[in-house]
């Protein structure tokens, strides 16, 4: 692939496959740009597999901008942008791949999938992105990246390909955006992610079957279904004599346990704005506890999750207790 310098004058609604609350072609900073606010402009005709993206970013107030890569469809994607708003904060960088139409930043966040960057308002920035294979990095102008070591998207040929788009939520500039091929990452190694001793990393999904938690512990309910209604997760485990049980969770947006159809935990989790940390709804682990005492024998565990925000929805959780032996999880 050669490099490509795509014509913004053909970024107008007769050249994209426009997916936004709004799209036009304006004059931003002395440049001729293309304002997007609230979803997707897929380029048309340009396929990415490994690439180096750089595009001309800016906005006027509060924003999210970026580019989507390896889109499936428009409701399935992976996606990386900055936030000016948020500059010099752990989250002037996310990475946010998105589900059956739904951002995930609830299920992906720390230092693994967001970083710190100087990202200005009221001018002109470089956003880079590379992709290679399963990795990433996001840039702005020259500082030290966000570097994403594991896509949530598995890597093969139907996920190397797909097109490419630039994304916004709230009014965004573009301009001078140029593709290119990535010969590899020339940084240093992101963060890995660290799972709690004790977390269960596969569930039983009732209505789907066996599914399994992101390299970080965390159950992405949106890699299996649609952000609607409730899911259901089943467990079953044994003990040889009666031990003390602790389950130490989190999760987004509502939870329920259940221990052998008795409801030991019910709590919601949702986003409350921008004031702190705790405020955003991220999942973490060990956010609430719930202690029993097991008698002898089998056990069945369960967690009913019901989604109210389109922020991503999933659990993660992690069992302590001595002599715990877990079923496999098809039966369960």
């Amino acid at each position: 692939m050669e490099e490509n310098l795509v014509d913004m004058r053909r970024l107008d609604r007769r050249g994209l496959d426009t997916r936004a609350q709004k799209s036009d072609l304006v004059t931003w900073q002395g440049r001729e740009a293309l304002r997007l606010e609230n979803g997707l402009a897929l380029i048309p005709d340009l396929q990415m597999p490994d690439a180096t993206v750089e595009v001309l970013v800016g906005a006027e107030g509060p924003a999210y901008a970026g580019v989507a890569f390896r889109v499936a469809d428009v409701l399935n994607y992976e996606l990386a942008y900055a936030v000016p708003h948020a500059s010099g904060l752990w989250d002037a960088l996310q990475y946010d791949p998105v589900f059956h139409g739904s951002n995930t930043w609830q299920v992906y966040h720390g230092a693994c999938y967001q970083g710190v960057a100087q990202v200005p308002t009221g001018r002109w920035f470089r956003l880079r992105l590379d992709v290679c294979g399963d990795c990433a990095a996001l840039s702005v102008d020259d500082q030290p990246p966000l570097v994403v070591e594991k896509l949530a998207r598995a890597t093969g040929t139907a996920s190397l390909t797909g097109r490419l788009g630039l994304w916004a939520f709230r009014p965004a500039y573009f301009c001078n955006l140029r593709v290119r091929p990535c010969a590899g990452l020339y940084v240093s190694c992101g963060d890995v992610s660290r799972v709690p001793m004790g977390t269960l990393t596969d569930w039983f999904l009732e209505g789907y079957g066996a599914v399994a938690c992101e390299p970080n512990g965390t159950l992405n309910l949106g890699r299996y279904l649609p952000v609607t209604g409730e899911a259901r997760l089943l467990r079953r485990l044994e003990v040889a004599e009666e031990t003390p049980l602790a389950l130490a969770s989190g999760f987004s947006d509502a939870l329920t346990l259940t221990l052998d159809g008795e409801t030991i935990f019910n709590g919601e989790h949702t986003f409350h704005g921008f004031a702190d940390r705790p405020s955003r709804g991220y999942i973490e682990p060990g956010q609430h506890v719930v202690e029993r005492v097991l008698s002898a024998g089998t056990h069945t565990l369960g967690a009913t999750l019901r989604a109210s925000e389109p922020f991503g929805w999933g659990l993660t959780l992690a069992a302590h207790g001595e002599g715990l032996r877990w079923l496999p999880v098809e039966l369960g």
